[in-house]
This record gives structure tokens, sequence and C-alpha cells, in this order.
């Protein structure tokens, strides 16, 4: 977690550590699919340890960075590539050597999908300050945290890196609701059929609004789901990140009628009565589906 600079910053905890010690959450996986209606939130953008792409000359004027954050559709499929900038916070990060950090106000978070962030590196030389010569640029889905790759202006050149941080920041308050949310996304998420990809990254999300979040029985209905619909890549991904198995689980999995169907049934149920110990009922679906 970057360095407290003010009150305010020493009240932030991050979710995992969300025991009564600060009013804030500070959130690096959860993404903008999940939301709370009418809880405004603010996004905090940290840029560190940036390396130019090759050929780029700083002197005669200072490094400047500039962001776009939003939908991600709005970063990515504007008209000939370019931003719909409508649609997007447009802002200027502080830049102290080499790194930049702001932190915006973006209200509630709409529309409810995912966001990326534009970031755009470049400077204008002191004989000319009107003309913008611009050194790279990155895009990211947001919120994050890692090294990013900066893109270059030329093909010519080699690509940039630089470490990214963005946060999405919210009060404690809201953290019961932003798990129920994160469930519900889930629960939509898996029945609409997305990759299981995609179902690790809200998985991720979820659980970094705590463990209890993927513990409660809305998330082995989850599981259910998923086993009545055969996504076996979609199973093992709920049960990676501690979702409880169940004897319903196992049986709507047999009850699939998918390839591997009885298999995932078999490993679903032990997994069931590893974590709630074997009852009655499940050792017959054991017995039947061992005689399959």
């Amino acid at each position: 977690m970057p360095l407290a600079t003010n009150s305010e910053e020493n009240e932030r905890v991050t979710a995992w550590a969300a025991n009564g010690r600060g009013n804030m959450l500070e959130l690096i996986r959860l993404s903008h699919a999940v939301v709370v209606p009418g809880i405004e939130e603010k996004l905090r953008i940290e840029i560190h340890d940036v390396q130019l792409p090759s050929h780029c000359d700083v002197s005669g004027g200072e490094l400047r960075c500039k962001a776009y954050v939003g939908p991600q559709a709005a970063i990515t499929d504007g008209l000939d590539g370019r931003l719909d900038k409508t649609r997007l916070r447009e802002t200027r990060l502080d830049v102290k050597g080499s790194s930049a950090t702001v932190e915006i106000d973006v209200g509630v978070p709409t529309p409810q999908e995912p966001w990326a962030l534009r970031l755009k590196l470049y400077h204008r030389r002191a004989s000319n300050l009107f003309a913008q010569e611009k050194f790279g640029e990155l895009i990211e889905a947001v919120p994050c945290s890692g090294k990013v790759r900066v893109n270059p202006e030329h093909s010519f050149q080699s690509p940039g890196s630089a470490r990214l941080e963005v946060r999405r920041i919210l009060p404690r308050s809201a953290l019961a609701s932003l798990q129920e949310a994160a469930r519900n996304v889930l629960s939509k998420a898996v029945a609409e059929g997305v990759e299981a990809d995609d179902i690790e990254d809200l998985c991720a999300g979820a659980k970094e609004l705590g463990p209890e979040t993927l513990l409660a029985p809305a998330a082995s209905h989850v599981l259910e789901t998923a086993s009545g619909l055969g996504k076996n890549a979609v199973i093992a991904k709920l049960l990676s990140f501690g979702v409880p198995s169940s004897f319903a689980a196992a049986r709507a999995a047999e009850q699939s009628g998918t390839p591997g169907c009885v298999a995932t049934s078999i490993n679903l149920l032990i997994a069931a009565e590893a974590s709630n110990g074997s009852k009655k009922n499940e050792d017959l679906l054991r017995i039947a589906l061992e005689e399959r």
C-alpha cells in the first residue's frame, strides 16, 4: 500500500484488513462490474519507476502525464481507435521524478461494467509550449497493480515500462453490500456462460472483499449452477477460490449428462465430505455414482 500522506489516508485499510481500524477500503482486484448503487467512489492512480521508450529526449522540457479512465469500451473502441472522451474522466497526474500520482472523484461508477485506463506520457518544450511531444502510452484494465508496458510512438523504438497501481477507494460501510453485489454478479456471469478466465477475475475481486464473500450459501448456489451446466473449468475456478462444494452441486453435475459428469460429481462429493462430513444421502449418491 502507498505511504499515507494525510489523516484521511491514515484511516484507510485494504479490504482484507477491514477489522475496524479504518473507514475506507482500497481495492485493486474488484472490477467496476461490481458496484453499490448510491455509493460514491474515488480512484487513486499511481505510476512509478517510469522508463520511457528508447530515443525519448526529455531535455528542454518536463515530463507530463495525462490519464483517461472510464468504461473499457470507451477507451478501446472509439471511432478510428480514438477515445470516446464524452464517456471518460480526464485528469493530469502530478509528476515528480519517475513517479506520478493523482486521486480523482468518480462519483457512483456508471456504467456497471469493466473499466480501463489510458495514460499518456508527453512533454512540451520550453521553446514551444503549444507543441506537445508524445513519448508513449499504456492501456490497462482497472483497478490493477503491477508492471506494465509503455508503448512507444514509433515502430523503431523499444517499449518502455512502469509500475502502475490503480485503486478503487470506497467507504468501509459499503463492504457488506459489495460482498452481496459481487456474489450476484458472479452468479449472473456463470448462468450466462462467461468463460472461466473471466470467472477467475470475478472470484479474485470477490475474495479481495474477504474470504467470507465466497463462503456464503449464495456462493455455493453459484457452484451448483456451474455444475448443472457441466462447466468443468468454471467449477475448478470456483473451488480454487474456496467456494464450498455441496451434495446439491454433486447431484447437479451428475444430472448434467455432459462428458466427464460422473467424475466431476464424485470430485464435488469428495470435497463436500471433506468440509462437512459424510451424510447418509451423500453416501447413497457415492454408491450410485460408483456403480455407473
